[in-house]
């Protein structure tokens, strides 16, 4: 089965929609591509996912290291081969890592014989992107671990939308002579959705590739990579109109007693005292301000 959009219970979490760009440019207008677990939205004009989606089981994850890594990178079945970016287009003998979008330890819970299937799909070339060669081992692979520890801490169902940013900007290299050129996403995001005293909250995050072109590795913080939802439509051409509400970095307008625009973070706190407040001028009132703590993100 893929990606369950009623996965969390008496939820509905769809798929996001596409603008007409984006569509235009996807493989068969945008239709998901299903695999066991997960569902990708495949660009043909880039030759990587626009988005993933894949559901997680924190009551059911089954330990680390069940299921063995083999590192068996093959074509998708579903895409035609010339669509895709293999090793010889996008990865041989460059610092580029073969980097999951949808990760395969997420997708490790359940029955066994489920998840090695969905593992082994999870390296179809269509769930793979270019990344830094430091990306995975600082701040976003700890996003996908700090995701992964509050479902399973947590018990949680979860959902999980994972995609990069693709720019007209975005450099371009030709690994190998008579490859077509691969195009490097200027970044990568991800959207989880769990349900939180019987609400649904949505936290994103994101990362730039350029910002680990540094000797020290970028620390992890869920409150620095945290973006609002809107971001991450702004910047993709993706919708999340069933989730958006979800997000607590939304605000909420108010006025002081002086007249200015103040924005409360709506209560998405077991302790109110985090609370912070901001007051604008009428012009910055009109700009998009973010304030909020680490423990707004979700819980």
């Amino acid at each position: 089965m893929p990606y369950d959009s009623r996965f969390i219970p008496n939820n509905t979490v769809q798929l996001p929609d596409l603008s007409e760009r984006i569509r235009q440019t996807a493989f068969k207008n945008g239709t998901p591509i299903e695999h066991t677990r997960f569902s990708i939205i495949f660009s043909a004009e880039r030759g990587c996912a626009v988005v993933t989606a894949h559901n997680i089981d924190g009551a059911n994850i089954i330990p680390e290291g069940v299921i063995p890594r083999r590192d068996r990178f093959r074509f998708d079945p579903d895409v035609p081969n010339n669509l895709q970016v293999d090793n010889d287009r996008g990865y041989r003998n460059n610092p580029w890592d073969r980097g999951h979008l949808v990760r395969r330890r997420a997708l490790h819970w359940g029955d066994q014989g489920v998840c090695e299937e969905a593992d082994s799909q999870s390296y179809y070339w269509t769930n793979i992107a270019p990344q830094h060669e430091t990306l995975h081992d600082a701040a976003w692979g700890h996003i996908e671990d700090w995701m992964l520890e509050l479902t399973d801490e947590t018990d949680q169902r979860a959902c999980v939308f994972t995609g990069p940013v693709l720019t007209p900007h975005d450099p371009e290299r030709t690994n190998s002579e008579g490859e077509a050129p691969t195009r490097i996403p200027g970044g990568f995001w991800k959207v989880i959705v769990i349900r939180h005293d019987s609400n649904l909250r949505s936290a994103g995050f994101l990362v730039w590739q350029r910002d680990f072109d540094r000797d020290i590795p970028v620390n992890f913080d869920p409150v620095l990579e945290q973006v609002r939802i809107t971001t991450i439509e702004y910047l993709t051409g993706l919708s999340f109109a069933s989730i958006r509400s979800t997000d607590p970095l939304r605000f909420v307008a108010g006025a002081d007693r002086d007249g200015h625009v103040t924005r409360e973070l709506e209560a998405s706190t077991r302790d109110r005292g985090s609370d912070r407040r901001v007051a604008l001028s009428p012009a910055e009132s009109r700009r998009s301000a973010v304030v909020y703590s680490a423990r707004d993100i979700i819980v």
